[in-house]
Protein backbone atom coordinates (compact mmCIF):
# COMPACT_ATOMS: atom_id res chain seq x y z
CA UNK A 1 0.00 0.00 0.00
CA UNK A 2 1.16 3.78 -1.04
CA UNK A 3 2.26 5.32 2.09
CA UNK A 4 0.46 8.79 1.84
CA UNK A 5 1.41 11.97 3.81
CA UNK A 6 -0.70 15.22 4.06
CA UNK A 7 1.11 17.91 5.43
CA UNK A 8 -1.44 20.32 7.39
CA UNK A 9 -0.65 23.92 7.86
CA UNK A 10 -1.48 24.06 11.26
CA UNK A 11 -3.10 21.61 14.46
CA UNK A 12 -6.50 22.28 13.90
CA UNK A 13 -6.50 21.89 10.31
CA UNK A 14 -4.83 18.44 10.39
CA UNK A 15 -7.56 17.40 13.04
CA UNK A 16 -10.39 18.30 11.07
CA UNK A 17 -8.60 16.13 7.76
CA UNK A 18 -8.28 12.96 10.71
CA UNK A 19 -12.10 13.63 11.48
CA UNK A 20 -13.18 13.45 7.89
CA UNK A 21 -10.90 11.08 6.37
CA UNK A 22 -11.17 8.38 9.61
CA UNK A 23 -10.88 7.08 12.43
CA UNK A 24 -7.48 7.92 13.66
CA UNK A 25 -4.73 8.08 16.54
CA UNK A 26 -2.24 10.70 16.98
CA UNK A 27 1.45 9.70 18.16
CA UNK A 28 3.07 13.06 18.92
CA UNK A 29 2.46 15.87 16.86
CA UNK A 30 0.99 13.36 14.08
CA UNK A 31 -2.58 11.87 13.38
CA UNK A 32 -2.51 8.70 11.94
CA UNK A 33 -5.28 7.15 10.11
CA UNK A 34 -6.09 3.52 10.76
CA UNK A 35 -6.54 0.88 8.69
CA UNK A 36 -4.74 3.45 5.77
CA UNK A 37 -1.10 4.08 5.05
CA UNK A 38 -2.17 7.82 6.01
CA UNK A 39 -0.48 10.44 7.80
CA UNK A 40 -1.42 13.65 8.37
CA UNK A 41 1.30 15.94 10.12
CA UNK A 42 0.73 19.80 10.82
CA UNK A 43 2.78 22.53 10.44
CA UNK A 44 2.69 26.04 12.41
CA UNK A 45 2.04 28.45 9.65
CA UNK A 46 5.37 29.81 8.11
CA UNK A 47 7.78 27.25 10.55
CA UNK A 48 11.16 28.62 8.52
CA UNK A 49 11.81 32.68 7.69
CA UNK A 50 14.27 34.62 6.02
CA UNK A 51 17.06 35.04 8.19
CA UNK A 52 19.58 36.97 6.30
CA UNK A 53 21.34 39.48 8.42
CA UNK A 54 20.56 42.88 8.02
CA UNK A 55 23.25 45.10 9.34
CA UNK A 56 22.53 49.03 9.41
CA UNK A 57 23.00 51.64 5.92
CA UNK A 58 26.16 53.21 7.72
CA UNK A 59 27.61 49.43 8.47
CA UNK A 60 27.17 48.03 5.06
CA UNK A 61 26.93 50.03 1.87
CA UNK A 62 23.53 49.60 0.10
CA UNK A 63 22.26 48.08 -2.15
CA UNK A 64 22.36 44.68 -0.33
CA UNK A 65 21.44 41.73 -2.65
CA UNK A 66 22.82 38.28 -0.61
CA UNK A 67 24.35 35.60 -3.03
CA UNK A 68 21.23 33.28 -1.02
CA UNK A 69 18.01 33.92 0.87
CA UNK A 70 18.72 31.96 3.95
CA UNK A 71 15.60 30.15 6.14
CA UNK A 72 15.90 29.60 9.65
CA UNK A 73 13.46 29.74 12.52
CA UNK A 74 13.40 32.79 13.55
CA UNK A 75 11.04 32.77 16.87
CA UNK A 76 7.89 34.86 18.04
CA UNK A 77 6.58 36.50 20.90
CA UNK A 78 7.11 39.71 22.67
CA UNK A 79 8.75 38.25 25.84
CA UNK A 80 12.01 35.90 25.82
CA UNK A 81 10.29 33.37 27.28
CA UNK A 82 7.34 33.62 24.55
CA UNK A 83 9.96 33.05 22.03
CA UNK A 84 11.88 30.54 23.45
CA UNK A 85 8.45 28.50 23.64
CA UNK A 86 7.36 29.50 20.18
CA UNK A 87 10.95 27.99 19.28
CA UNK A 88 10.95 24.84 20.73
CA UNK A 89 7.67 24.11 19.04
CA UNK A 90 8.72 24.98 15.85
CA UNK A 91 11.65 22.94 16.12
CA UNK A 92 9.92 20.06 17.56
CA UNK A 93 7.02 19.96 14.76
CA UNK A 94 10.05 20.53 12.15
CA UNK A 95 11.45 17.91 13.23
CA UNK A 96 8.74 15.91 13.35
CA UNK A 97 7.50 16.59 9.54
CA UNK A 98 11.44 15.74 8.82
CA UNK A 99 10.85 12.19 9.52
CA UNK A 100 7.32 11.75 8.87
CA UNK A 101 8.77 13.54 5.13
CA UNK A 102 11.30 10.19 5.27
CA UNK A 103 8.48 8.06 5.57
CA UNK A 104 6.01 9.08 2.97
CA UNK A 105 5.97 7.32 -0.50
CA UNK A 106 3.55 10.41 -1.85
CA UNK A 107 3.40 13.66 0.13
CA UNK A 108 0.20 15.69 -0.28
CA UNK A 109 0.11 19.78 -0.68
CA UNK A 110 -3.11 20.22 2.68
CA UNK A 111 -2.10 23.74 3.51
CA UNK A 112 -4.23 26.68 3.35
CA UNK A 113 -6.08 26.66 -0.20
CA UNK A 114 -4.05 30.10 -1.57
CA UNK A 115 -0.21 30.97 -2.50
CA UNK A 116 0.44 31.89 1.09
CA UNK A 117 -0.08 28.21 1.83
CA UNK A 118 1.41 26.85 -1.46
CA UNK A 119 5.00 29.10 0.14
CA UNK A 120 3.96 27.76 3.80
CA UNK A 121 4.62 24.18 2.06
CA UNK A 122 7.42 24.52 -0.57
CA UNK A 123 9.49 26.81 1.89
CA UNK A 124 9.65 23.21 4.12
CA UNK A 125 10.15 20.73 1.54
CA UNK A 126 13.20 22.65 -0.74
CA UNK A 127 14.52 21.53 2.78
CA UNK A 128 14.98 18.40 1.45
CA UNK A 129 15.73 18.27 -2.12
CA UNK A 130 16.01 14.49 -2.76
CA UNK A 131 12.14 14.29 -1.10
CA UNK A 132 10.88 16.63 -4.24
CA UNK A 133 9.53 13.87 -6.63
CA UNK A 134 7.38 12.50 -3.68
CA UNK A 135 5.65 15.62 -3.79
CA UNK A 136 2.29 14.27 -5.95
CA UNK A 137 -0.64 16.10 -5.05
CA UNK A 138 -2.86 19.29 -3.63
CA UNK A 139 -6.05 18.66 -1.03
CA UNK A 140 -7.79 22.06 -2.47
CA UNK A 141 -10.50 22.47 0.72
CA UNK A 142 -12.39 25.71 0.43
CA UNK A 143 -14.78 24.35 3.52
CA UNK A 144 -13.38 22.38 6.65
CA UNK A 145 -16.52 20.87 7.05
CA UNK A 146 -16.34 17.04 7.15
CA UNK A 147 -17.86 17.09 3.46
CA UNK A 148 -16.15 19.75 2.49
CA UNK A 149 -12.66 17.65 2.94
CA UNK A 150 -13.98 14.64 1.91
CA UNK A 151 -14.41 15.85 -1.15
CA UNK A 152 -11.72 17.82 -1.86
CA UNK A 153 -9.96 14.35 -0.84
CA UNK A 154 -12.29 12.62 -3.09
CA UNK A 155 -10.87 15.22 -5.70
CA UNK A 156 -7.15 15.86 -5.66
CA UNK A 157 -5.38 17.76 -8.04
CA UNK A 158 -1.79 17.25 -8.95
CA UNK A 159 0.60 19.44 -7.28
CA UNK A 160 1.28 20.63 -10.62
CA UNK A 161 -1.86 22.75 -10.75
CA UNK A 162 -1.11 24.95 -8.10
CA UNK A 163 2.83 25.06 -7.91
CA UNK A 164 2.61 28.45 -10.22
CA UNK A 165 0.92 29.68 -7.14
CA UNK A 166 4.13 29.18 -4.85
CA UNK A 167 6.38 30.81 -7.50
CA UNK A 168 4.23 33.84 -7.03
CA UNK A 169 4.18 33.94 -3.36
CA UNK A 170 7.93 33.50 -3.36
CA UNK A 171 8.63 35.97 -5.81
CA UNK A 172 6.11 38.57 -4.43
CA UNK A 173 7.80 37.61 -0.38
CA UNK A 174 11.13 37.87 -1.83
CA UNK A 175 10.55 40.86 -3.49
CA UNK A 176 8.85 42.69 -0.46
CA UNK A 177 11.99 41.61 1.43
CA UNK A 178 14.61 42.96 -0.79
CA UNK A 179 13.20 46.15 -1.31
CA UNK A 180 11.67 46.74 2.67
CA UNK A 181 13.73 45.06 5.17
CA UNK A 182 17.04 44.97 3.08
CA UNK A 183 17.04 48.17 1.08
CA UNK A 184 14.50 51.00 1.50
CA UNK A 185 13.78 50.64 5.41
CA UNK A 186 18.01 51.29 6.55
CA UNK A 187 18.29 53.59 3.42
CA UNK A 188 15.14 55.95 4.29
CA UNK A 189 16.43 55.49 8.40
CA UNK A 190 19.71 57.02 7.31
CA UNK A 191 18.61 59.94 5.19
CA UNK A 192 15.96 61.22 7.70
CA UNK A 193 18.64 60.63 10.88
CA UNK A 194 21.04 62.45 8.51
CA UNK A 195 18.19 65.32 8.51
CA UNK A 196 17.06 65.03 11.98
CA UNK A 197 13.68 64.08 10.87
CA UNK A 198 14.16 60.51 12.77
CA UNK A 199 12.72 60.96 16.07
CA UNK A 200 13.98 59.79 19.51
CA UNK A 201 12.83 58.33 23.01
CA UNK A 202 14.28 57.34 25.53
CA UNK A 203 14.02 53.44 27.03
CA UNK A 204 15.39 52.77 30.10
CA UNK A 205 17.66 56.08 30.10
CA UNK A 206 19.07 55.56 26.40
CA UNK A 207 17.72 57.39 23.82
CA UNK A 208 16.45 55.29 20.73
CA UNK A 209 15.40 55.78 17.66
CA UNK A 210 11.58 55.86 16.52
CA UNK A 211 10.54 52.52 14.74
CA UNK A 212 10.35 52.97 11.05
CA UNK A 213 9.80 50.59 8.12
CA UNK A 214 9.71 50.68 4.71
CA UNK A 215 7.62 48.07 2.30
CA UNK A 216 7.37 47.51 -1.32
CA UNK A 217 3.28 47.88 -0.70
CA UNK A 218 3.25 50.50 2.35
CA UNK A 219 4.91 53.09 -0.06
CA UNK A 220 2.45 53.35 -2.29
CA UNK A 221 -0.53 53.24 -0.28
CA UNK A 222 0.89 55.77 2.03
CA UNK A 223 1.25 57.91 -1.11
CA UNK A 224 -1.99 57.49 -1.98
CA UNK A 225 -3.82 58.84 1.29
CA UNK A 226 -1.28 61.96 1.31
CA UNK A 227 -2.62 62.61 -2.29
CA UNK A 228 -5.58 62.98 -1.21
CA UNK A 229 -5.23 64.87 2.10
CA UNK A 230 -3.05 67.31 -0.20
CA UNK A 231 -6.25 67.82 -2.70
CA UNK A 232 -8.43 68.52 0.11
CA UNK A 233 -6.39 70.69 1.77
CA UNK A 234 -5.33 72.62 -1.43
CA UNK A 235 -8.77 72.54 -2.83
CA UNK A 236 -10.15 76.29 -4.49
CA UNK A 237 -13.65 76.25 -4.48
CA UNK A 238 -14.83 78.07 -7.91
CA UNK A 239 -18.32 79.13 -8.38
CA UNK A 240 -20.12 77.77 -10.99
CA UNK A 241 -23.76 77.76 -12.57
CA UNK A 242 -26.09 75.37 -14.26
CA UNK A 243 -29.14 75.96 -15.74
CA UNK A 244 -32.56 74.18 -14.89
CA UNK A 245 -35.93 74.14 -16.50
CA UNK A 246 -39.12 73.58 -14.03
CA UNK A 247 -42.40 73.18 -15.41
CA UNK A 248 -45.94 73.80 -13.92
CA UNK A 249 -46.09 70.46 -11.97
CA UNK A 250 -42.76 71.28 -9.92
CA UNK A 251 -41.10 68.74 -12.09
CA UNK A 252 -37.36 69.71 -12.66
CA UNK A 253 -35.31 69.16 -16.08
CA UNK A 254 -31.64 69.10 -16.54
CA UNK A 255 -28.72 69.00 -18.89
CA UNK A 256 -25.13 69.03 -18.67
CA UNK A 257 -23.96 71.92 -19.48
CA UNK A 258 -22.09 74.19 -16.98
CA UNK A 259 -20.72 77.08 -16.39
CA UNK A 260 -17.62 78.23 -14.77
CA UNK A 261 -16.06 75.82 -11.53
CA UNK A 262 -13.56 73.82 -12.89
CA UNK A 263 -14.62 72.90 -16.75
CA UNK A 264 -14.07 76.07 -18.08
CA UNK A 265 -13.75 80.33 -17.42
CA UNK A 266 -17.86 80.63 -18.65
CA UNK A 267 -19.38 83.43 -16.13
CA UNK A 268 -22.48 83.45 -14.15
CA UNK A 269 -23.07 86.68 -17.21
CA UNK A 270 -23.12 83.67 -19.57
CA UNK A 271 -25.26 81.94 -17.84
CA UNK A 272 -27.92 84.23 -17.57
CA UNK A 273 -27.59 85.04 -21.54
CA UNK A 274 -28.14 81.90 -22.43
CA UNK A 275 -31.49 81.44 -20.27
CA UNK A 276 -32.21 84.71 -21.96
CA UNK A 277 -32.34 82.61 -25.16
CA UNK A 278 -34.72 79.85 -24.14
CA UNK A 279 -38.02 80.05 -24.49
CA UNK A 280 -40.88 80.02 -22.07
CA UNK A 281 -42.95 77.35 -23.28
CA UNK A 282 -40.84 73.81 -23.97
CA UNK A 283 -42.42 70.72 -26.01
CA UNK A 284 -41.98 67.21 -24.53
CA UNK A 285 -40.17 65.65 -27.72
CA UNK A 286 -39.65 62.32 -26.64
CA UNK A 287 -40.66 60.13 -23.74
CA UNK A 288 -39.31 56.56 -22.91
CA UNK A 289 -40.76 54.11 -21.17
CA UNK A 290 -38.62 51.19 -19.79
CA UNK A 291 -39.13 47.96 -17.16
CA UNK A 292 -36.63 47.09 -15.61
CA UNK A 293 -35.60 43.65 -13.86
CA UNK A 294 -33.16 43.90 -10.95
CA UNK A 295 -31.73 40.85 -9.83
CA UNK A 296 -29.92 40.39 -5.75
CA UNK A 297 -26.72 41.96 -5.16
CA UNK A 298 -23.90 39.32 -6.19
CA UNK A 299 -22.71 37.17 -3.53
CA UNK A 300 -19.98 38.21 -1.06
CA UNK A 301 -16.11 37.98 -1.73
CA UNK A 302 -13.78 39.46 0.99
CA UNK A 303 -13.11 42.88 -0.08
CA UNK A 304 -16.76 43.49 -0.44
CA UNK A 305 -17.77 41.82 2.75
CA UNK A 306 -14.89 44.09 4.30
CA UNK A 307 -16.59 47.04 2.52
CA UNK A 308 -19.65 45.87 3.51
CA UNK A 309 -18.73 45.78 7.44
CA UNK A 310 -17.05 48.87 7.27
CA UNK A 311 -20.23 51.49 5.85
CA UNK A 312 -22.86 49.34 8.20
CA UNK A 313 -21.11 48.38 11.30
CA UNK A 314 -17.68 50.23 11.54
CA UNK A 315 -15.76 47.14 11.13
CA UNK A 316 -11.91 47.56 10.42
CA UNK A 317 -11.17 45.29 7.79
CA UNK A 318 -8.94 43.32 9.77
CA UNK A 319 -11.45 43.00 11.93
CA UNK A 320 -13.70 41.23 9.31
CA UNK A 321 -11.37 39.28 7.77
CA UNK A 322 -10.55 37.79 11.44
CA UNK A 323 -14.01 37.06 12.21
CA UNK A 324 -14.53 35.53 8.70
CA UNK A 325 -11.61 32.94 9.30
CA UNK A 326 -12.69 31.94 12.77
CA UNK A 327 -15.95 30.82 11.31
CA UNK A 328 -14.26 29.51 8.65
CA UNK A 329 -12.19 27.51 11.31
CA UNK A 330 -15.45 26.59 13.00
CA UNK A 331 -16.75 24.85 9.84
CA UNK A 332 -19.88 27.05 9.33
CA UNK A 333 -18.36 29.74 6.70
CA UNK A 334 -16.20 29.19 3.16
CA UNK A 335 -12.41 30.02 2.64
CA UNK A 336 -12.40 33.81 3.81
CA UNK A 337 -9.42 34.92 1.04
CA UNK A 338 -11.20 34.68 -2.02
CA UNK A 339 -11.63 37.55 -4.83
CA UNK A 340 -14.62 35.31 -6.41
CA UNK A 341 -18.33 36.12 -6.22
CA UNK A 342 -19.18 32.84 -8.02
CA UNK A 343 -19.77 29.44 -6.52
CA UNK A 344 -20.37 26.24 -8.44
CA UNK A 345 -23.05 23.73 -8.97
CA UNK A 346 -22.18 21.94 -6.20
CA UNK A 347 -22.61 25.09 -3.49
CA UNK A 348 -25.28 25.78 -5.05
CA UNK A 349 -27.07 22.22 -5.22
CA UNK A 350 -26.03 22.59 -1.31
CA UNK A 351 -27.40 25.27 -0.11
CA UNK A 352 -30.64 25.37 -2.28
CA UNK A 353 -31.38 21.54 -0.11
CA UNK A 354 -30.50 23.41 2.88
CA UNK A 355 -32.45 26.97 1.83
CA UNK A 356 -35.67 26.91 4.45
CA UNK A 357 -32.85 25.67 7.69
CA UNK A 358 -31.51 29.15 6.24
CA UNK A 359 -33.90 31.16 6.23
CA UNK A 360 -35.01 29.84 9.99
CA UNK A 361 -31.67 30.50 11.55
CA UNK A 362 -31.78 34.23 10.11
CA UNK A 363 -35.05 35.02 10.63
CA UNK A 364 -35.21 35.72 6.74
CA UNK A 365 -38.88 34.78 6.02
CA UNK A 366 -39.93 34.89 2.03
CA UNK A 367 -41.18 32.50 -0.51
CA UNK A 368 -37.99 31.45 -2.84
CA UNK A 369 -38.51 31.93 -6.47
CA UNK A 370 -35.22 31.78 -8.26
CA UNK A 371 -34.29 27.63 -7.73
CA UNK A 372 -32.53 27.71 -10.82
CA UNK A 373 -29.09 28.29 -11.04
CA UNK A 374 -28.08 31.76 -12.84
CA UNK A 375 -25.08 32.57 -13.92
CA UNK A 376 -24.68 35.90 -12.05
CA UNK A 377 -24.45 33.34 -9.24
CA UNK A 378 -23.47 29.90 -10.17
CA UNK A 379 -20.68 29.64 -12.68
CA UNK A 380 -18.36 26.32 -12.35
CA UNK A 381 -16.34 27.51 -15.46
CA UNK A 382 -15.03 30.54 -13.13
CA UNK A 383 -14.38 29.07 -10.21
CA UNK A 384 -10.77 28.45 -10.42
CA UNK A 385 -9.50 28.76 -6.84
CA UNK A 386 -11.98 29.68 -4.51
CA UNK A 387 -15.45 30.21 -4.64
CA UNK A 388 -17.52 33.31 -3.01
CA UNK A 389 -18.10 33.90 0.80
CA UNK A 390 -21.40 31.79 1.89
CA UNK A 391 -22.24 29.39 5.03
CA UNK A 392 -21.13 25.73 5.06
CA UNK A 393 -24.27 22.88 4.93
CA UNK A 394 -22.85 22.85 8.81
CA UNK A 395 -25.26 24.99 10.57
CA UNK A 396 -23.89 26.76 13.42
CA UNK A 397 -25.96 26.92 17.19
CA UNK A 398 -25.90 31.02 17.03
CA UNK A 399 -25.91 31.65 20.73
CA UNK A 400 -22.03 29.89 20.67
CA UNK A 401 -21.22 32.56 18.53
CA UNK A 402 -19.66 35.71 20.02
CA UNK A 403 -21.67 39.11 18.88
CA UNK A 404 -19.64 40.04 15.92
CA UNK A 405 -19.54 36.35 14.49
CA UNK A 406 -23.17 36.05 14.53
CA UNK A 407 -22.96 39.29 13.03
CA UNK A 408 -21.07 38.26 10.54
CA UNK A 409 -22.62 35.24 10.04
CA UNK A 410 -26.12 36.25 9.41
CA UNK A 411 -24.86 39.19 7.37
CA UNK A 412 -23.21 36.81 4.92
CA UNK A 413 -25.96 34.02 4.59
CA UNK A 414 -28.67 36.68 4.38
CA UNK A 415 -27.03 37.97 0.80
CA UNK A 416 -26.75 34.27 -0.37
CA UNK A 417 -30.42 33.85 0.65
CA UNK A 418 -31.23 36.76 -1.34
CA UNK A 419 -30.21 35.20 -4.73
CA UNK A 420 -33.49 32.79 -4.45
CA UNK A 421 -35.35 35.27 -3.77
CA UNK A 422 -38.29 37.28 -6.04
CA UNK A 423 -36.51 39.88 -8.37
CA UNK A 424 -37.14 43.00 -8.16
CA UNK A 425 -38.95 44.90 -10.94
CA UNK A 426 -39.11 48.75 -11.94
CA UNK A 427 -40.52 51.04 -14.27
CA UNK A 428 -38.50 53.95 -15.80
CA UNK A 429 -39.32 56.90 -17.80
CA UNK A 430 -37.46 59.70 -19.12
CA UNK A 431 -38.82 62.63 -20.50
CA UNK A 432 -36.93 64.74 -22.84
CA UNK A 433 -37.66 68.80 -23.33
CA UNK A 434 -36.93 71.40 -25.69
CA UNK A 435 -37.16 75.15 -25.01
CA UNK A 436 -34.63 76.16 -27.35
CA UNK A 437 -32.41 73.55 -25.31
CA UNK A 438 -32.87 70.20 -24.73
CA UNK A 439 -33.04 69.24 -20.96
CA UNK A 440 -34.46 65.98 -19.64
CA UNK A 441 -35.54 64.35 -16.40
CA UNK A 442 -35.90 60.95 -15.15
CA UNK A 443 -38.68 59.50 -12.93
CA UNK A 444 -38.38 55.28 -11.23
CA UNK A 445 -41.01 53.43 -9.67
CA UNK A 446 -40.44 50.27 -7.91
CA UNK A 447 -43.37 47.97 -9.62
CA UNK A 448 -42.62 44.84 -7.63
CA UNK A 449 -39.87 45.00 -4.50
CA UNK A 450 -38.99 41.46 -4.84
CA UNK A 451 -35.67 40.57 -2.91
CA UNK A 452 -35.31 44.24 -1.93
CA UNK A 453 -38.02 44.24 0.34
CA UNK A 454 -35.83 41.67 2.55
CA UNK A 455 -32.89 44.06 3.18
CA UNK A 456 -32.67 47.32 5.24
CA UNK A 457 -32.54 50.12 3.27
CA UNK A 458 -32.11 53.93 3.94
CA UNK A 459 -34.72 55.71 1.69
CA UNK A 460 -33.50 57.80 -1.25
CA UNK A 461 -35.57 59.77 -3.26
CA UNK A 462 -33.60 58.82 -6.32
CA UNK A 463 -35.19 54.93 -5.75
CA UNK A 464 -38.69 56.49 -6.11
CA UNK A 465 -39.66 59.35 -8.01
CA UNK A 466 -43.21 59.08 -9.72
CA UNK A 467 -43.40 61.60 -13.11
CA UNK A 468 -46.53 63.11 -14.35
CA UNK A 469 -48.54 61.33 -17.33
CA UNK A 470 -46.08 63.48 -19.87
CA UNK A 471 -47.54 62.98 -23.87
CA UNK A 472 -44.68 63.34 -26.90
CA UNK A 473 -45.60 66.54 -28.62
CA UNK A 474 -46.88 68.16 -25.27
CA UNK A 475 -46.02 71.62 -24.92
CA UNK A 476 -45.41 72.74 -21.27
CA UNK A 477 -45.35 76.33 -19.74
CA UNK A 478 -41.59 76.29 -17.91
CA UNK A 479 -39.69 78.95 -15.68
CA UNK A 480 -36.06 78.67 -17.16
CA UNK A 481 -33.58 79.05 -14.03
CA UNK A 482 -29.94 79.55 -13.45
CA UNK A 483 -28.57 77.59 -10.25
CA UNK A 484 -25.24 78.55 -8.73
CA UNK A 485 -23.01 76.21 -6.98
CA UNK A 486 -19.71 75.78 -5.70
CA UNK A 487 -16.78 72.69 -6.53
CA UNK A 488 -16.20 70.62 -3.77
CA UNK A 489 -13.42 69.21 -2.53
CA UNK A 490 -12.36 65.47 -3.32
CA UNK A 491 -14.06 63.14 -0.81
CA UNK A 492 -11.52 61.94 1.55
CA UNK A 493 -10.52 58.46 0.87
CA UNK A 494 -12.31 55.59 3.43
CA UNK A 495 -11.59 51.96 4.70
CA UNK A 496 -14.45 50.92 2.27
CA UNK A 497 -13.51 53.00 -0.82
CA UNK A 498 -9.68 51.91 -0.02
CA UNK A 499 -10.73 47.89 -0.15
CA UNK A 500 -13.25 48.28 -3.04
CA UNK A 501 -12.27 50.91 -5.30
CA UNK A 502 -8.54 52.10 -4.60
CA UNK A 503 -6.44 49.73 -3.78
CA UNK A 504 -8.37 47.18 -6.49
CA UNK A 505 -7.69 49.86 -9.50
CA UNK A 506 -4.02 49.94 -8.35
CA UNK A 507 -4.26 46.24 -8.40
CA UNK A 508 -1.98 47.01 -4.84
CA UNK A 509 -1.86 43.77 -2.46
CA UNK A 510 -4.34 40.99 -2.66
CA UNK A 511 -7.72 39.98 -1.09
CA UNK A 512 -5.39 38.41 1.78
CA UNK A 513 -3.08 41.43 2.53
CA UNK A 514 -5.11 44.04 2.00
CA UNK A 515 -6.41 44.20 5.10
CA UNK A 516 -3.32 43.62 7.37
CA UNK A 517 -1.41 46.60 5.12
CA UNK A 518 -3.85 49.22 6.50
CA UNK A 519 -3.99 47.80 10.02
CA UNK A 520 -0.30 48.08 9.81
CA UNK A 521 0.20 51.60 9.10
CA UNK A 522 -2.42 52.57 11.66
CA UNK A 523 -0.30 50.53 14.17
CA UNK A 524 2.94 51.72 13.39
CA UNK A 525 1.81 55.12 13.18
CA UNK A 526 1.63 56.36 9.50
CA UNK A 527 -1.68 56.89 9.15
CA UNK A 528 -4.96 57.30 11.03
CA UNK A 529 -8.56 56.50 11.07
CA UNK A 530 -11.47 57.72 12.02
CA UNK A 531 -13.31 54.91 13.52
CA UNK A 532 -16.61 56.75 13.25
CA UNK A 533 -16.27 57.78 9.96
CA UNK A 534 -13.87 55.30 8.36
CA UNK A 535 -11.45 58.29 7.22
CA UNK A 536 -7.60 57.59 6.86
CA UNK A 537 -5.34 60.53 7.27
CA UNK A 538 -1.29 60.74 6.79
CA UNK A 539 0.45 61.20 10.00
CA UNK A 540 3.67 63.05 10.25
CA UNK A 541 5.64 59.66 9.64
CA UNK A 542 4.02 59.06 6.46
CA UNK A 543 4.99 62.28 5.35
CA UNK A 544 8.45 62.48 6.03
CA UNK A 545 8.55 58.39 4.62
CA UNK A 546 7.46 59.19 1.70
CA UNK A 547 9.22 62.63 0.98
CA UNK A 548 12.55 61.13 1.53
CA UNK A 549 11.65 58.60 -1.00
CA UNK A 550 10.52 61.31 -3.62
CA UNK A 551 13.85 63.48 -3.30
CA UNK A 552 15.52 59.95 -3.84
CA UNK A 553 13.18 59.88 -7.29
CA UNK A 554 11.84 56.10 -6.25
CA UNK A 555 9.53 54.69 -7.81
CA UNK A 556 8.52 52.52 -5.09
CA UNK A 557 6.21 55.42 -3.76
CA UNK A 558 4.22 55.46 -7.14
CA UNK A 559 0.95 53.58 -7.00
CA UNK A 560 0.87 53.24 -11.06
CA UNK A 561 4.58 51.10 -10.72
CA UNK A 562 3.57 49.34 -8.18
CA UNK A 563 0.35 48.52 -10.16
CA UNK A 564 2.59 47.18 -12.84
CA UNK A 565 4.59 44.95 -10.47
CA UNK A 566 1.39 43.29 -9.10
CA UNK A 567 0.26 42.47 -12.76
CA UNK A 568 3.76 41.10 -13.10
CA UNK A 569 3.13 38.76 -9.81
CA UNK A 570 -0.22 37.92 -10.99
CA UNK A 571 1.00 36.87 -14.57
CA UNK A 572 4.26 35.12 -12.65
CA UNK A 573 1.27 33.08 -10.45
CA UNK A 574 -0.23 32.64 -14.34
CA UNK A 575 3.62 30.82 -15.39
CA UNK A 576 3.23 33.30 -18.02
CA UNK A 577 6.68 35.19 -16.77
CA UNK A 578 9.38 34.96 -15.13
CA UNK A 579 9.92 35.20 -11.36
CA UNK A 580 13.57 35.69 -11.97
CA UNK A 581 12.97 38.69 -14.39
CA UNK A 582 10.77 40.18 -12.43
CA UNK A 583 13.28 40.22 -9.03
CA UNK A 584 15.88 41.37 -11.31
CA UNK A 585 13.93 44.49 -12.59
CA UNK A 586 13.24 45.26 -9.01
CA UNK A 587 16.67 45.33 -8.19
CA UNK A 588 17.17 47.88 -10.51
CA UNK A 589 14.62 49.74 -8.98
CA UNK A 590 16.94 49.65 -5.89
CA UNK A 591 19.73 49.73 -7.22
CA UNK A 592 18.07 53.55 -8.66
CA UNK A 593 17.21 54.59 -5.65
CA UNK A 594 20.11 53.86 -3.64
CA UNK A 595 21.91 56.70 -6.56
CA UNK A 596 19.54 59.45 -5.34
CA UNK A 597 20.95 59.08 -1.79
CA UNK A 598 24.29 59.49 -2.93
CA UNK A 599 23.79 61.99 -5.55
Amino acid sequence: MVKRLIIAEKNSQAGKYAKALGKFNKVGATYVIQNQDLHIAPAAGHLLDIVNDIKPAYEEPLPYFPEEILYGFKPQGKTKAERDNHLKNIKFLYGNLKKEIAWADEIIIGTDPDREGESIFYTLLNQFPEQQSKIKYRLWANSQTVAGIQKAYKNLRPASETFNFYVEADARRTADWLVGIANLTPLVRENLKQKGQLAQKVVNGKKKFEALSVGRVKAPVMKLIIDNDNAIKNHISKDFWKIEVQDGNGVIFKNETIFGGDDNDLTEEAANQAVAQLNSTATVTKVEHKDEVRTAPNLFNLTNLQSYMSQNYQFSADQTLSIVAELYQKEVMSYPRTDSKLITEYEFAYLKANLKAYQALVGLDFVPEQLSARKKYVDTSKVQEHYALIPTETLPDLAKLSHDERLVYEVVTKRMLLMFAKDQKVATTKVIIDNGQEFSTTGTIITEEGWHSLIPTKKDAKDEATLPAYQEGQHLSVQNLVKAGKTQPPKRLTESNMLKTILVKYGIGTSATRASTLAGLISQGFISLDKKTGQYAPLEKARKTILALEELHSNFANPEKTSEWEITLKLIGEGKLSAEDFLESLKSEIIETVKGQQK
